[in-house]
């Protein structure tokens, strides 16, 4: 444990040391791997897929706010909806338009969020979002990781429905667009995982910041099966038990990774609790104080030895440095 509390003080180091050089590579990879799976998912126009474009715009990313980067996402889709089918570009549009302006733009600070759902929902481990809000934000996290959702299910939606072959004529448009929006307002499994979402983050706050020992610990595994046991009632639900085995292994995958950012974040020593009480004009305070697990990183003091003047006290006259060590002079 000790060897893993000193790799921890090292790397919390030197990202502190060089966080002005590390926070934009970061934020470079995160872009990149964000449209990259956009690409991937409905990368309908070639010359949006060109590796130049790509590194061009996340390196815009990497230097500017989180905000940014959520607006080029959503050109991007748009642009690759938009080169396959105008007219499905138009409804992308007005739905992202009415996220933002009902939910999106109270959370500007969780714009990572949008993007890291659906990204992670093609990797099969969700879950994480949920949890980790829960255990270093607020419920107001459940806006954004909801909003997310939406979004994953809508360019799920968008892909199938691009398949329909569609007219120019009125009817056929208004038809697609009804396709649309029925298929986004009915998704059971997309209600659904925006309710179990908000219904673990919730969870996973509130015993966190409950008092006794080992809350944030115990607050992460409760979040876990909050998640586990809410997705397999859905999955009964909607007749869908292929998907309990990897839910399951992708809950268990983002307990470990949440764990693993929380220990780098946060270590406690409950072993060192202490409890003071106080009062004032107002209040009487009964105050539980735990200290954090600090390790001091063993510093590697190099000694310069001097050669030459090691040689020439080796070959000299024992007699004449014993009387130098005695201040006596021949």
């Amino acid at each position: 444990m000790l060897q893993l509390l000193e790799l921890r003080e090292r790397i919390k180091n030197f990202y502190q040391r060089y966080d002005a050089y590390l926070l934009p590579v970061v934020k470079f990879i995160f872009a990149f791997i964000a449209f990259q799976a956009i690409n991937k998912e409905i990368g309908y126009d070639e010359r949006l897929k060109s590796l130049p474009i790509i590194l061009g715009i996340s390196l815009l990313s990497a230097f500017t706010p989180s905000a940014v980067m959520v607006l080029l996402a959503a050109v991007i889709s748009v642009l690759h909806v938009y080169f396959i089918s105008p007219i499905l570009s138009v409804m992308i549009i007005v739905i992202l338009m009415i996220l933002y302006l009902l939910f999106a733009r109270y959370t500007p600070k969780y714009g990572y969020v949008l993007l890291a759902v659906p990204i992670l929902f093609l990797l099969k481990i969700p879950y994480i979002i949920p949890i980790l809000l829960g255990l270093i934000s607020t419920p107001v996290a459940m806006i954004p990781t909801s909003c997310g959702v939406i979004i994953y299910f809508l360019f799920q939606i968008i892909k199938s429905a691009i398949t329909m072959q569609v007219n120019i004529s009125i009817e056929d448009i208004i038809q697609l667009y009804t396709h649309v929006i029925d298929s986004l307002t009915g998704n059971r499994q997309m209600i659904m995982t925006v309710v179990i979402f908000s219904l673990t983050i919730m969870v996973t706050y509130f015993i966190r910041k409950m008092s006794f020992d080992y809350a944030f610990e115990i607050s992460i595994l409760a979040g876990g099966l909050t998640g586990i046991l809410g997705f397999l009632i859905s999955y009964l639900i909607l007749n869908q038990s292929k998907q309990i085995l990897s839910m399951i292994l992708g809950t268990i995958v983002s307990i470990a990774l949440v764990y693993i950012i929380h220990f780098f974040k946060l270590t406690l020593d409950y072993s060192g609790v202490e409890y003071a009480q106080f009062e004032d004009d107002v209040y009487y305070y009964y105050v539980k104080a735990v200290p954090k697990v600090t390790v001091t990183v063993p510093q590697v003091n190099v000694k310069h030895i001097n050669v030459k003047s090691t040689e020439r006290r080796e070959f000299s006259d024992p007699d004449v440095d014993e009387a130098e060590d005695y201040g006596y002079d021949e």
